[in-house]
């Protein structure tokens, strides 16, 4: 499957619980560490202008809300990356030289992984696209265990333990470092 519809599909997903977010779910704790919800959808939309202004030369304004910048920049990169050349623009991840592609793929599975943090976080039972995840899964076990990729200063956290029976879902959020039993403080 391509990288774009991959991207696109797990936009639609977690575009959809950011839509619906209230301004008092914005302060929302998450399953990030020291991270509310404004955090992570900021986060989404501060890895999305680094993207396009690698790849293009520039990004969209900022906007004053998060909800807003994070429509706002995914359709500019959206835009950016329909262009089949892009995809082939060399693109240093961590100091190693891949291309947009592969940072596409990073972004897919960021904001296929951050839409479960964010639903968590204000209440839902989030269940992300089991295709999104087995590809998720697949790319994101293809990266070296050298250190790099995982913990405080690689593209994800630290990788949880997990039970082997554990269901894909369980396993991607627990390679990503997040516990799939994690709820918000408060609810059970």
């Amino acid at each position: 499957m391509d990288v774009r519809d991959l991207d696109r599909r797990a936009i639609e997903a977690t575009g959809r619980i950011i839509d619906t977010l209230t301004d008092e779910q914005l302060a929302a704790t998450t399953p990030c560490p020291q991270w509310r919800v404004r955090d992570v959808v900021a986060h989404m939309v501060d890895n999305r202008t680094q993207l396009l202004t690698n790849l293009t030369g520039s990004a969209p304004e900022p906007e004053d809300d998060v909800r807003a910048g994070f429509r706002t920049a995914t359709e500019a990169l959206t835009a950016a990356v329909a262009d089949d050349t892009v995809l082939t623009t060399p693109y240093k991840l961590l100091d190693v030289e891949y291309n947009a592609a592969v940072a596409l793929f990073v972004n897919f599975a960021d904001t296929l992984v951050h839409g479960w943090d964010i639903g968590t976080a204000i209440g839902r039972d989030v269940r992300l696209p089991e295709d999104l995840v087995h590809a998720a899964l697949k790319g994101i076990s293809r990266w070296p265990e050298d250190g790099t990729i995982w913990g405080k200063e690689g593209l994800f956290s630290e990788k949880l333990p997990v039970p082997e029976d554990a269901s894909p879902q369980e396993k991607l959020l627990a390679i990503t470092g997040r516990s799939p039993q994690w709820t918000p403080a408060g609810r059970s």
